[in-house]
C-alpha cells in the first residue's frame, strides 16, 4: 500500500463538507474521484497536499503515520515532496519561460543545481510535447499548452503521486484531448494518480479505481466496469444517468 488515508473530516463553518472519508492507494494506481460540484472531491485532494487543513484524519504514507489536523512541518514538507498537485488553473509565471517555470520548484524547492534541473525539466516537457516550446512565455501559448506545462512541472519533480484536481475544466472544448492524452501516457507509464475530473470517459478507459462522492461522503466505489457499467447505489445511477445520458435498469 502506498499510501492510506482515513476518516478525513473537515468543516467549512456550519458545512461539514468532508464526513470520514476512507481511501487506499497502491503504486501505479489511477484513482479517479466523480461527483457533483460541492460532493468534497477539491477539498478532499487538497487535504492530502496541506492546502486544506483536515480536522480530523489519518494519512499513512512513505512510512509516516501522519495525523491530517496537526501535522509536523517535517511531515508536509515530506508529503509535498513525494507528491505533486496539477491545478485547475495553470499557475505558470507569466515572467518566465516555460523552461525556467518547471525548473524553478527543482532549484529553489528541491535544491538541485540549475544544470541538472534543466536537463530533467527539458526530459519533462518532451514527454508532455512541449520540447519545442522551452524559450516560450505563457502568454504565448494556448491553454490545453499551458496546462501540459504545468503536468511537465509535476512529474520533473519525479513524486510518488500526482493529485489532478479537474485539469481540464479551464480548457476550451478542443484543447481538452491533448491533456487527456498525456495523463492516459502517464498512467500507461505505470504513474500513480488521483484525479478529481468530469471526463467520464477518460474515467471508464482508464482509471483502475472509480469513486464517487456526493455531500462529503464516498457513496460507492469499485472498479472502473463496476461502477460505469453496474452502479449499485440510486444516487451513483442518477448521477451517470445525468451525465452519461444513459438508463440502469
Amino acid at each position: 500500500m502506498l499510501m492510506s488515508i482515513k476518516n478525513v473530516r473537515k468543516r467549512f463553518g456550519d458545512l461539514e463538507v468532508l464526513k470520514n472519508v476512507h481511501m487506499d492507494i497502491d503504486k501505479g494506481d489511477v484513482v479517479v474521484i466523480l461527483g457533483p460540484s460541492g460532493s468534497g472531491k477539491t477539498t478532499f485532494l487538497r487535504c492530502l497536499n496541506f492546502l486544506e487543513r483536515a480536522d480530523a484524519g489519518e494519512m499513512d504514507f512513505a512510512g509516516m503515520e501522519i495525523d491530517l489536523s496537526h501535522p509536523s512541518k517535517k511531515e508536509i514538507a515530506t508529503v509535498r515532496q513525494k507528491t505533486a498537485f496539477v491545478f485547475q488553473g495553470y499557475n505558470l509565471f507569466a515572467n518566465k519561460t516555460v523552461l525556467e517555470n518547471v525548473t524553478l520548484g527543482l532549484v529553489t524547492g528541491r535544491g538541485m543545481k540549475r544544470q541538472e534541473a534543466e536537463e530533467l525539466a527539458k526530459k519533462a516537457l518532451e514527454k508532455v510535447g512541449m520540447a519545442d516550446r522551452l524559450d516560450y512565455y505563457p502568454a504565448q501559448l494556448s491553454g490545453g499548452q499551458q496546462q501540459r506545462v504545468g503536468i511537465a512541472r509535476a512529474i520533473a519533480v519525479r513524486p510518488d503521486v500526482i493529485l489532478f484536481d479537474e485539469p481540464t475544466s479551464a480548457l476550451d472544448p478542443e484543447l481538452v484531448g491533448e491533456v487527456l492524452k498525456v495523463m492516459r501516457d502517464l498512467a500507461n507509464d505505470g504513474t500513480t494518480m488521483i484525479v478529481v475530473t468530469h471526463e467520464m470517459k477518460f474515467a471508464r478507459d482508464v482509471a483502475s479505481h472509480v469513486i464517487f462522492m456526493d455531500g462529503g461522503v464516498i457513496v460507492e466505489e469499485g472498479t472502473s466496469e463496476e461502477i460505469f457499467e453496474h452502479p449499485q447505489e440510486e444516487r451513483t445511477k442518477k448521477f451517470l444517468h445525468r451525465v452519461l445520458c444513459h438508463t440502469y435498469e
